[in-house]
Order: C-alpha cells, then structure tokens, then sequence
C-alpha cells in the first residue's frame, strides 16, 4: 500500500509539473467545441486559461486579465510577441495600450470582432484586423495559428501613450492604478474615486460660471465693431450656454478615462457625455441660423435687404443648421456620416426632379426679395395682373386687385416676368386732352391756358418743372389743349386727390375764362335746289 501510493504520487507528478512547474513561457494546448463544424485552440498559462485562436479571444485575453476581478497581467501580456522586450515590459505595454483605448472611447463590447480563425482583411487581403481605425497603427496579425499585435504596433503605444495623455497626467493614472487595487467598494465605485467625482464636480460648477465669462468677453470681442449692442447682447444670450456646456462635456471626456472605471461603466458614461455634447453643438449650429439673420438685418453696416426676407431667410438656415447639427451629432456618436450624406446628396438631387416648381419658386423667393422689384404696398402689373402687393410669401406672391380680388401669383413667375411697379414712381402722371368748342375767341383760349398755368404753380404737390399746357391740335369736333403734369407723391389716394383737385381747378378756370368743353359733334349742310 505504500509503494502504491509513493506511486500514485510520483505519476501525479509527472502529469502536472509539464503545466504548472515549467518556465513562465510554457503552456498547455486545450480544445474547445462552442460549434460542431469549428473548434477553437484554448492554453493554460500561469494557471489561467486563454485563447488567441481569432482577433476577438486576442483581444479579450488582452484586456480581460487586466480587470482588478481577474487580474492576471503575464497572461495579457501573451497576446504581444516575446521579441519585444521582457515579461515587465510586455505587460507595460498591455496596460498602457488599454489605456489608450480608454483614452480613445475604444470598448471592445461596442465593436464588432471577428470570430474567424482566418480572417482576412478585405482592402488587404492580409490575416490583420486593426482594431479602430482612429488608431490604424495598431493591429492584430495571425502568426501560425495566434493572433497577436505586430511588432509595428507595439513600437507605437508608447509614442500613442504619450499623444493620449499628457506629462502631468501620466504620473498621475499610474499613481491611481496602484491606489485602484485593494481599496473597498462601496455602491459600484472606491473611496478615492467617489473622491475623484466629488472633486471633479466642484471645479465644473466653478469651471461653468468662469467660462462664461470668458464667452461672453469674447463675443464682445468679436462683434463689437460689427453688431450693435442689442446684437451682442442677444449673441452672448444664445451662445453662452451651449458653448460652455459643451465645453464642460469636453473636459469630463478628457478626465473620465483617469477614473478607472470599470469598461462597461464607462463606455455607456462616454456614450452620455458624448450625446450631451453633440446636442450642445447642434443647438450651437441651429442658433447660429438666427443669429446670422439678425447680424444681417441689423447690422451697423446693414445690407439692403427687405424686412419681408428675414423669416424665409431664418426658416432656410435653421433648416440647414438642423440638417447639420444631426449629421454633427451622428459624427459625435461614432456613426460614419460619409455614406449618409452621399445617399442625401443623391435623394436630394432625386427630390429636386420630383419638385422642380417648388424648387424653382424657393429660388424664385429668394431673387425677389434680393433684388426687390417690389415690396408689400406697392402698386405693380405683373403678367397683365394690377394691383397691389399684400403678401410676399416662400411660395408664391398675393396681389390684391383694384376690383378686390385676390391673385396668387408664384415667385417663379413673379421673378421671371417683366415687372411694372407704379409704386416705385418718384411722381404720378396725370396727362388728358381738353377738348374746347370750335367758335372759341383766341384770347380765352389763351386765357385758359394762362389760369391752368397758374393752377399748376400754386398747388402744392405739383412739380414745377417739365410740365406742359400747350394748344396742340384741330380735331375733327374741338379745339384741343394738351395736358402733362406731375404730382410728387407715391399714394395712390393722394394721386386721385390731387387730380381732382386740379379738375375742379380746371372747370372754375373754364368759367371765368368763358369757354366751353367739346363734345362729338357732326354738322350736315344741305344743299336746296330749286327744283327741290
């Protein structure tokens, strides 16, 4: 019985002393079965079980032994090859990298790794994998049956380390890794990293306040000599909030990988930050919209540009700002916005056909009210409609006619045609023939020329140059005077008043001038024969 067991003893022995009491490089070869048409290469290494067989058990045997609750580093350091320095150096090298994934919002559970044996890259067609093309440097490549990082890779996570974190802060992560092991957890965090947010959370309140201080000096900076002050003080209104809280979504970002948090923690903590600070800087580009109309409406050097155009300028560019504050905030998640905004280059071509009227009235709007050939109040003739302008909308142009009716004219057509705007008129015309009775003396014809002279001189809209009152021709029933005068006004209703002024004017001077208005008249002779 004792030889028996001296021998059970030594055989034991022999079994496990090829796996557990050999150097630190050797391991044992295990199978795994997860498929019946595949199968994956599992080892054992300082007691620990890995796989590299694909890029995503590379990865995971990367950074799942550098988590405190399964903490093994030598075996995280296998996934980098041994010519590459020593063990220590290796599992520097394993901890600095997954720093730089923190640092980079790098979380292998948001992104899609290949379970193949032997992938291949598609633009390659290579046995590589790079894991975030932020950071393109850095790769997987299969060498025999292992994934592992190249040796190009591993010559760059130094330089990449320092680029993510700078000197001051080096110190301080390696500092708080130490810390990071043994302490007690209370509610999921350590006691100093309660500490951390604490901390962090008193110099963003302080951070806030200052920062807009310094934005609002800024935009007074900015806009100073271009804006008045109601401007600025409407650009400090919009523009100080979002900034500053972008600002501050900013910061965390920079700070949250120095908390050494737990990976899933803080991938949906980046994913928050990172939508807070991308509705920041849409609502930043949105308000741009308005604040782009005002400086050109309101301006000290104010553009020429018609009251009527500001909502149709403000509703396209805040249609603009919006399509850009979402492809923003898109770009801000991670999403690739490339391939979205061919394909709505492409639909808006194909919208454009479908909707060529509406198309060619927005254009149509905005060359009316650049150019203004009229605006609402005036008197125009446009494509034979009189009338006056009511309404000059996005789509179409309303003209309410001299009889009360209403026609909508669309902007294309409006800003196509010819234009006649009485409005635009310095002076309103009022030229007629005064027909005279045939048998008038030549003295009150010349009279009544004289008075409306006269007339013309002491009434107080008329111009006083280039009118005309001149006997002009023998028509077949009267004796005709021409009439050309100009009344200074742009009313329409002072136009009518003055011209019946000046009638009244006319007929009293007829009066007194003793001559008589013509009407068509015919004289027959006849001729009476005797033998009638």
């Amino acid at each position: 019985m004792k030889y028996y067991l001296s021998f059970l003893s030594l055989l034991s022995f022999l079994i496990v002393f090829p796996i557990y009491g050999q150097e630190t490089e050797e391991e044992v070869i295990m199978e795994s079965f997860p498929n019946d048409h595949d199968f994956y290469k599992f080892y054992i290494y300082d007691s620990t079980e890995y796989s590299q067989s694909t890029p995503y058990h590379a990865l995971h045997t990367h950074m799942d032994f550098l988590d405190e609750e399964n903490y093994r580093p030598a075996v995280a350091a296998r996934v980098f090859p041994t010519k590459m320095g020593s063990l220590e150096e290796r599992i520097n090298m394993a901890y600095e990298l997954k720093l730089i994934y923190a640092a980079k919002g790098i979380y292998l559970s948001a992104k899609e790794l290949p379970l193949e044996k032997d992938y291949v890259e598609k633009n390659t067609n290579k046995k590589r994998f790079i894991i975030d093309s932020r950071i393109p440097e850095i790769y997987l490549i299969k060498v025999g049956e292992r994934w592992r990082y190249s040796s190009y890779s591993c010559l760059k996570i130094r330089d990449l380390f320092e680029k993510s974190y700078p000197p001051y802060s080096r110190k301080f992560i390696k500092y708080v890794s130490k810390l990071n092991k043994g302490q007690e957890i209370y509610f999921g965090l350590k006691v100093w990293q309660w500490t951390a947010f604490l901390a962090l959370g008193v110099i963003m309140y302080l951070t806030y306040f200052i920062s807009q201080w310094v934005v609002a000096i800024i935009i007074k900076l900015l806009f100073s000599k271009q804006a008045s002050p109601s401007v600025i003080h409407l650009i400090i209104k919009k523009f100080s909030k979002p900034s500053t809280l972008a600002f501050l979504a900013f910061i965390v970002y920079l700070c949250l990988p120095m908390l050494l948090l737990d990976s899933q923690v803080m991938r949906v903590i980046s994913l928050i930050i990172r939508f807070f600070f991308g509705i920041c800087s849409a609502v930043f580009v949105f308000r741009l919209a308005d604040i782009i109309v005002i400086q050109l409406m309101h301006s000290k050097q104010r553009l020429s540009l018609d009251q009527h155009l500001e909502p149709v300028l403000r509703s396209s560019l805040r249609l603009i700002a919006l399509m850009i504050g979402i492809l923003l905030l898109m770009k801000v998640m991670g999403y690739n916005i490339t391939n979205l905004i061919t394909g709505i280059s492409f639909g808006g071509l194909i919208l454009a056909f479908a909707a060529q009227d509406t198309v060619k009235n927005f254009i149509g709007s905005i060359m009316l009210f650049t150019d203004q050939p009229f605006k609402v109040g005036d008197n125009v003739v446009v494509k034979g409609q009189a009338g006056i302008v009511e309404e000059i909308g996005f789509r179409t142009t309303k003209i309410r006619t001299f009889d009360n009716s209403l026609v909508s004219l669309p902007n294309n057509l409006a800003a196509d045609n010819d234009i006649n705007n009485l409005g635009k008129r310095e002076f309103r015309r009022f030229k007629t023939m005064l027909t005279l009775e045939y048998g008038t003396p030549p003295e009150n014809i010349k009279r009544f020329i004289e008075g409306i002279k006269e007339c013309i001189e002491n009434h107080e809209l008329t111009r006083k140059e280039g009118y005309q009152v001149r006997l002009f021709q023998f028509s077949s029933s009267s004796i005709d005077v021409y009439l050309n005068v100009f009344f200074i006004t742009d009313d329409y209703n002072i136009e009518l008043q003055s011209r019946e002024e000046m009638m009244f004017s006319i007929m009293e001077i007829a009066q007194r001038a003793e001559v008589n208005f013509a009407f068509p008249t015919q004289t027959i002779h006849l001729n009476k024969s005797g033998e009638e």
